[in-house]
């Protein structure tokens, strides 16, 4: 575990390389090198906030992405594209009910959770497991992990996300309770007050989990 303080909680920190991290998810081995250019190139950071790019032929034609395509979805077919902004706070989870592969073209921190400590809709944020992913990192998280975006550890961050072709497109008939897009599962702390006006369901307890280094006194 990562002893150096990184959350103004108690929530502990590991690398994703701990064996803490084997009940979320997977690290593979892959060259990443070509796709943390090429995402450090076209992403744009937005001034505030995160933007998130679902998919993008560029980055989908990469050897790495066609790897990525048979080894971890069968070859189902899959979108690739990036998330980049300033986050430092939790500010919600989702899930999905696919794996999604998230490959680090910054250092990162990933705060995750299990599905099965929902109740009635509610997540207490104490619950949640922060960890570290250094650049060129290439995750799996599994199905159902309960994750959100990337936390920034320097000015920013930058991830490319590969997931099923569709996820987290608008659906046909509207959000409906947790359910906020295509394979797309949504709960949004109440400081997380852009989210709500979108439509994101209140559903996290406790306090929303904060980067001690941008913690604001």
């Amino acid at each position: 575990m990562i002893t150096d303080c990184f959350f103004k909680q108690n929530n502990p920190l590991y690398s994703v390389n701990d064996s803490a991290f084997n009940e979320y998810g997977r690290v593979y081995e892959f060259a990443s090198l070509e796709a943390t250019v090429y995402l450090n190139q076209v992403a744009r950071l937005p001034a505030e906030g995160n933007t998130y790019i679902a998919d993008n032929e560029g980055l989908r034609q990469l050897p790495l992405i066609k790897t990525i395509q048979r080894e971890v979805f069968g070859e189902l077919p899959v979108q690739a594209g990036w998330c980049c902004g300033n986050y430092y706070k939790m500010n919600g989870v989702e899930w999905h009910k696919s794996s999604e592969v998230i490959i680090a073209a910054t250092d990162m921190v990933l705060l995750l959770g299990h599905y099965e400590d929902i109740t009635d809709d509610r997540y207490d944020s104490a619950k949640a497991i922060g960890f570290y992913l250094k650049k060129g990192d290439i995750i799996e998280l599994y199905p159902m992990v309960l994750h959100f975006a990337p936390l920034k550890t320097e000015s920013s961050f930058n991830a490319g996300i590969i997931l099923p072709t569709g996820t987290n497109l608008p659906l046909d008939e509207g959000i409906s309770g947790t359910l906020r897009a295509k394979n797309k599962w949504l709960l949004v702390h109440p400081e997380n007050i852009n989210a709500i006006k979108n439509g994101g369901k209140v559903g996290i307890d406790g306090e929303n989990i904060t980067l001690c280094k941008y913690e604001k006194n």
